[in-house]
């Protein structure tokens, strides 16, 4: 086991010569097998890293980046220096499932940028924001604000953003009490529909013989009134929408149905940061590094001139 890697895993070197280490290469074929059977990248990272297998005499965690390598390493089929661990018709299998899984996943994405693009909004003015790819940028995908005033453009990848939304829609999932607005509506009983009712009455009442069954109707309309007025209807919508909420399971992946079951719309800002605007009119927003937001890793998305 080496402190650190200068020769593939599932290697060693011994009396100067690059041999198999044979229980790096048990694990290297149970990462094929897992792969080709349907695990991802990251179900099989996380198998590992909680079965403490070692990577290196320094770490047991393993992430997705160090699967990928492994799956994509054609040396591990045999070169002249190094010996054989993986036939080659169980490669070729994990190649082609990593290339279908890449097409299934840009066409998921595709769809679900399709479910949220109507819906992005500019976290500086508010105005919409409108998706375009430009395929010269290492980042090829950008949202841009039609606000001629403002026009900030925010690149960041289909994947990375559908992966934050569904972030905090699993936080909803996982604490419907975020679906609580910080600051109900404050009733409006002077509104100009309970001013114009209340003159009918006063009319009505102010005549000879005034029509009860009117002044009775005109009550009721004002009661309705001051209820539609009120926080009472939108505190209902809280209650349903959290009920709704407590019966959703987390999700592992972008799921439309629940993003429009419970946001308005979503505010990406200039630094890639995204917030979302529940349809009970709270927030949900994303945590930031500790830093300022222009320090963030450029590959997650972020400012473009």
């Amino acid at each position: 086991m080496k402190k650190n890697r200068y020769i593939p895993y599932g290697y060693t070197i011994r009396n100067g010569k690059t041999v198999v280490a044979q229980e790096e290469a048990m694990i290297i074929r149970e990462i094929f097998h897992r792969y080709i059977s349907g695990a991802s990248l990251k179900d099989i990272a996380d198998e590992l890293t909680v079965n403490r297998i070692p990577y290196t005499e320094k770490t047991s965690v393993w992430d997705k980046a160090r699967i990928a390598r492994i799956i994509e390493n054609a040396k591990y089929l045999g070169t002249e220096e190094y010996d054989p661990i993986i036939e080659e018709n169980i490669y070729e299998n994990a190649l082609a499932c990593k290339e279908a899984r890449k097409q299934i996943s840009t066409i998921e994405h595709h769809d679900g940028i399709k479910q949220i693009a109507n819906h992005v909004k500019c976290e500086k003015c508010g105005y919409p924001m409108i998706r375009k790819v430009t395929a010269k940028n290492r980042i090829k995908e950008s949202w841009t604000c039609q606000n001629p005033e403002c026009g900030i453009r925010v690149r960041i990848r289909d994947g990375m953003l559908l992966e934050k939304i569904n972030i905090l829609l699993n936080r909803i999932i996982e604490n419907n009490r975020l679906l609580l607005p910080k600051e109900p509506r404050q009733p409006n009983h002077t509104s100009l529909p309970i001013q114009r009712l209340l003159n009918e009455m006063n009319t009505e009442l102010s005549r000879d013989d005034p029509d009860e069954d009117l002044i009775l109707q005109k009550i009721r309309e004002i009661a309705q009134e001051r209820f539609r007025s009120s926080d009472a209807n939108q505190m209902l919508a809280v209650r349903i929408l959290r009920q709704r909420a407590e019966r959703m399971t987390p999700q592992e992946k972008f799921n439309a149905d629940v993003f429009h079951e419970l946001i308005s719309h979503l505010a990406l800002d200039e630094y890639g940061y995204i917030t979302l605007h529940t349809k009970t009119e709270s927030e949900i927003t994303e945590e930031r590094n500790k830093n300022d937001g222009s320090t963030k890793d450029p590959e997650e998305g972020g400012y473009g001139h």
